[in-house]
């Protein structure tokens, strides 16, 4: 599997390449498709935020017009341009048992993560990325930076200044008072599991109960997302929390950082 991630990452860096893309400014999905001579159509579509097919021998991609940011827009089309270029098998128009098996319900989660990885290095290119994440100090201002350059959701960007950035942090999505997902840099030294219910000294607890929370990172108490014994004792860590800006999502993204 990492040799397909690796060949995914590679693809997608390889495409800046084709359409001539130096600079964010350049990174258009839809040009990108067009370069593919993939269609890409906007309209009403049920149970997927895009698919991509075949009507004959060309490829169309169709994307839900429920998509109102601009940046899930762009993800999205790149995710589908990305089953092409990585060779997974498309439906075929007309074709139901082609549909049922390719649909994103049906598809084998390796193709999924594929396309994933080669949306993110082809919208948010490492070497592009990577001086952004070097920074001294860690907080949301610094991702928005990154979301605003190269037109991603704030989500992405903070998932992204994680994987490059050489400090110790996190990156935790929660909703409805528990964490639903995690991803941490390389140096991070806690692990904090799917479900696991927020502490009420965490900067996204306040968030959930509704309480006004300044835009700013906070040192907390490190035991307030971490056990006991994976920090020095009276340890810090710095949480900086927003609510996610994106219909669809209405959880709570913490980007989490602990200071050397």
């Amino acid at each position: 599997m990492a040799g397909r991630l690796a060949l995914a990452r590679q693809l997608g860096s390889d495409l800046l390449v084709e359409v001539g893309a130096r600079d964010p400014s350049h990174i258009d999905p839809i040009e990108t498709a067009k370069h593919l001579g993939i269609e890409v159509t906007f309209g009403y579509l049920t149970g997927a935020t895009a698919r991509i097919y075949r009507i004959g021998a060309k490829a169309r991609i169709r994307v839900s017009d429920q998509i109102v940011t601009a940046g899930r827009r762009r993800f999205t089309i790149t995710h589908e341009i990305g089953h092409h270029v990585l060779g997974h098998e498309l439906p075929k128009d007309g074709d139901s048992t082609s549909w049922f098996k390719t649909c994103c319900a049906q598809r084998g989660k390796p193709d999924e993560r594929e396309a994933d990885v080669l949306a993110v290095e082809h919208l948010t290119p490492a070497r592009m990325v990577a001086p952004y994440c070097d920074v001294s100090a860690v907080s949301l201002h610094v991702v928005r930076a990154i979301a605003d350059v190269f037109a991603v959701s704030p989500v992405m960007a903070t998932m992204r200044f994680v994987e490059l950035s050489r400090e110790r942090c996190a990156a935790v999505y929660s909703e409805r008072g528990a964490v639903k997902w995690a991803k941490r840099s390389g140096t991070f030294p806690g692990y904090i599991a799917n479900g696991k219910k927020l502490a009420r000294a965490t900067i996204a607890a306040e968030l959930f109960d509704g309480d006004a929370v300044r835009d700013v990172a906070q040192a907390l108490p490190a035991t307030a997302w971490l056990g006991s014994g994976e920090l020095a004792a009276g340890a810090e860590i710095v949480e900086h929390a927003e609510v996610v800006p994106e219909p669809g999502w209405g959880g709570v993204l913490s980007l989490l950082w602990i200071p050397n």
